[in-house]
């Protein structure tokens, strides 16, 4: 699986900074198998539910906030997992955020993040009459998203076509930090 690689890449232990943590799968899912899990989520709600769940969780937007590990200070974050929550920064703000993104990691730390398969922005609406959302999906192809890893200080070691459900194309990146 991608968690299973990008657990080995990190030599099986780490401390690991995930954006867009949503319901908490993939941090738990990192934690079995060794890895320490700093969960943040730019959504109050998510936060919340991951709270409620007994999970500690920071409210964190990757564009504007100090990504620092407050458990570790001064020391930078062996990885960096982003599955599937990118795809909602704008892509004027999106070499911004993997420059962050990038020095908040040790260099060689790893980098696991997905991004939508395509050209241009969608709106996408989720959620259920009683808590409807609302928000912008940015779309990328392999030669600009390779492009803009390079120039925000990382080195792709893999770009994989993923699909998801229904016809669902995304682009799974495994990079280091320069």
């Amino acid at each position: 699986t991608e968690i299973d690689a990008f657990v080995t890449e990190l030599g099986g232990s780490g401390r690991v900074l995930e954006i867009g943590s949503g319901g908490g799968r993939d941090a738990l899912a990192l934690e079995k198998r060794g890895i320490s899990v700093r969960r943040t989520d730019i959504s109050k709600g998510f936060v919340q539910l991951l709270r409620e769940s007994g999970f500690e969780a920071d409210l964190l937007d990757p564009l504007t906030e100090d990504l620092a590990d407050p458990q570790r200070p001064g020391t930078p974050y062996d990885g960096i997992w982003a599955c599937a929550c990118l795809i909602h920064v704008a892509r004027e703000d999106f070499g911004t955020v993997l420059g962050r993104l990038a020095e908040a990691t040790r260099p060689g730390g790893r980098l696991h993040a997905s991004v939508r398969e395509g050209d241009g922005e969608d709106v996408s609406t989720h959620g259920s009459t009683a808590a409807p959302r609302r928000y912008v999906e940015t779309y990328w192809r392999e030669s600009a998203l390779r492009s803009a890893l390079t120039d925000a200080g990382w080195i792709v070691s893999e770009v994989r076509r993923c699909i998801g459900k229904p016809d669902d194309r995304w682009l799974s990146v495994r990079a280091s930090r320069a």
